[in-house]
Parts: structure tokens; C-alpha cells; sequence
């Protein structure tokens, strides 16, 4: 009994202060992000299609951008949410250019950097489909290993 009031009382035990929260809590804390960037992107429409282009020097931006929501969704396991924003902004675009409207440059800036960022982890996902170590650490259908228990395991060990 004594014991089990200790463990109780380790802050790394469950429900303690220090326990670690689950993964439903961690996509949760997301939802804000992914909703205000949604609501900005059905802003980013015009009606005439010559606006309809992303600067030059903005281009060269859409790699670092795809980065960071590549690195935002394979850390912080939100990939259910990222691909649900994602197609809930394609429906967008499909339904807007029934009505002929087309993206500014700032929702093709957003939208480049979601496909890039999807075509990051879908490489990501295929080159450690195999991983017999992260396969065990990240079961089920839906497998998108992060890139710290790749590093730790893989890069870290070399040293």
C-alpha cells in the first residue's frame, strides 16, 4: 500500500504533476493554430486571375516554411490534424473556383507550403517505413515517426 502511495507521488507518474500529457491533449492544443490559419487562408481569395500569382522573392520562402510545418507535424504527432486542414483547404479552393475566385499570393504562399510540407512527410514516412526500431515505437495505421526518436536512435548513437 505504502509503495503504491509512492508511486502516486512520483511527479513522473500518471496524473502527477509532472506526468507527461497524452497525445489527444497534444493535438488538441493545435486545433487553435490550424483553425485561425484556416479562417486567414478563405481570406486569401481574389476575383480576377492576374492577382492570382506569388512574387518572385517569395518562392525561395516556400522551402523554409514547408520545413517548419514538416518538422510542426512529424514532433508534435499532429498529422491527423495537418491533413484535415490541408483537404478542408482544397475544398475551399475547389469550391472557390466554381465561383470564380482565385488564390492572392498569400494563399498560394500558405498552400504551397502545405503541399510541401505534405510531400515531406510522405518522403519522411517512406524512407523509414522499415524501421523495425520506430515501427515498434509508432504502431498503428497511421505511422509518422518523429524526427527527435530518429535522431536519438539513428544519429545520436554514431557519436
Amino acid at each position: 500500500m505504502e509503495a503504491a502511495a509512492r508511486r502516486r507521488q512520483h511527479p513522473g507518474a500518471a496524473g502527477g504533476p509532472g506526468a507527461q500529457p497524452g497525445a489527444s491533449f497534444l493535438q488538441a492544443r493545435y486545433i487553435p493554430f490550424f483553425l485561425i490559419l484556416f479562417m486567414y487562408f478563405s481570406g486569401c481569395f481574389t476575383p480576377t486571375k492576374a492577382e492570382s500569382s506569388m512574387p518572385g522573392p517569395a518562392l525561395p520562402l516556400v522551402v523554409p516554411s514547408g520545413l517548419y510545418y514538416w518538422y510542426l507535424v512529424t514532433e508534435g504527432q499532429i498529422f491527423i490534424l495537418f491533413i484535415f486542414t490541408f483537404f478542408a483547404m482544397l475544398a475551399l479552393v475547389l469550391h472557390q473556383k466554381r465561383k470564380r475566385l482565385f488564390l492572392d499570393s498569400n494563399g498560394l504562399f500558405l498552400f504551397s507550403s502545405f503541399a510541401l510540407t505534405l510531400l515531406l512527410v510522405a518522403l519522411w514516412v517512406a524512407w523509414l517505413w522499415n524501421d523495425p526500431v520506430l515501427r515498434k515505437k509508432y504502431p498503428g495505421v497511421i505511422y509518422v515517426p518523429e524526427p527527435w526518436a530518429f535522431y536519438t536512435l539513428h544519429v545520436s548513437s554514431r557519436h
